[in-house]
């Protein structure tokens, strides 16, 4: 049974978001390991207060990802 750990800032995706992430990644399993998977994939999705998530020990912010959120959609691809 595959366990799939999910852990993001809260507030960085929406329910609906949240919701298309678990389908999706059910969905890549499904694809790889065949329909009869399909039940047996568990995931797990967590919210890590924002703040409490660190990288080189500097702190990520809500306020930290919507900035490079905003600075992405305002890069032409």
């Amino acid at each position: 049974m595959p366990l799939v750990q999910v852990q993001h800032v809260a507030g960085a995706f929406t329910r609906a978001q949240q919701t298309q992430l678990i389908q999706e990644i059910t969905d890549a399993f499904v694809r790889v390991g065949g329909e009869g998977i399909r039940p047996n994939v568990l995931l797990t999705m967590t919210e890590i207060q924002s703040g409490f998530w660190a990288t080189g020990g500097v702190p990520l912010t809500i306020e930290d990802i919507e900035r490079r959120r905003a600075a992405r959609q305002a890069t032409p691809a």
